[in-house]
């Protein structure tokens, strides 16, 4: 017994709290130069053989005129960034059928589907851009028609293994937004 409690006396313990990092797990099998290269790759797929875009209709919080008390703001108080246009791939869901009496379907209209698409970080990145919820983007339908929508997922929780590169780091967002009619927003 003896002999054990002199070992157990001589061990010591890691007490610093210190951080490592960077967390270097991956980098022998997939260095930084090649999540660089595959980003590079993919962005200019999206940029110029699907040649997608958005216009992106960032909300400006700085300038926007809220109430003091609750922190709200009307929908002429919004103040805006300049738009910009950024390339990403978009998908705009099914128009669904909906009425305005629910028991007997009178007053039906069609409205617009959900709007889902991925951007690449690199590419919000060299624009100086950032989606956030209650961001508005534009999609231009023809020449003369762009539908509006309001991010409600703004894609910031990227970090799982479909938007990881090999386990590495996050390289692009899935965003979700909805329809916006023109008495909420038009652009403008």
């Amino acid at each position: 017994m003896m002999f054990i409690t002199n070992i157990m006396a001589d061990v010591t313990y890691n007490n610093k709290s210190q951080r490592r990092i960077p967390i270097n797990r991956n980098n022998m099998f997939y260095p930084e130069e090649c999540f660089e290269l595959d980003v590079e790759m993919g962005k200019s797929y999206v940029d110029t053989d699907l040649n997608q875009t958005l216009i992106l209709f960032q909300v400006d919080l700085s300038k926007t005129n809220s109430d003091s008390l609750y922190g709200e703001t009307t929908t002429d108080g919004v103040a805006f960034k300049t738009p910009i246009e950024i390339h990403c791939i978009y998908e705009v869901e099914d128009a669904e059928l909906s009425s305005y009496d629910k028991s007997k379907n009178l007053g039906t209209y069609v409205k617009p589907g959900n709007l889902k698409f991925g951007v690449y970080q690199a590419t919000l990145d060299e624009l100086g851009a950032e989606i956030k919820v209650g961001d508005y983007v534009g999609v231009m339908v023809d020449e003369d028609h762009i539908v509006y929508y309001v991010v409600n997922n703004d894609g910031r929780n990227n970090y799982d293994n479909s938007h990881m590169l090999y386990g590495y780091k996050p390289a692009y967002r899935n965003c979700e937004a909805s329809y916006v009619d023109n008495a909420e927003f038009n652009g403008k």
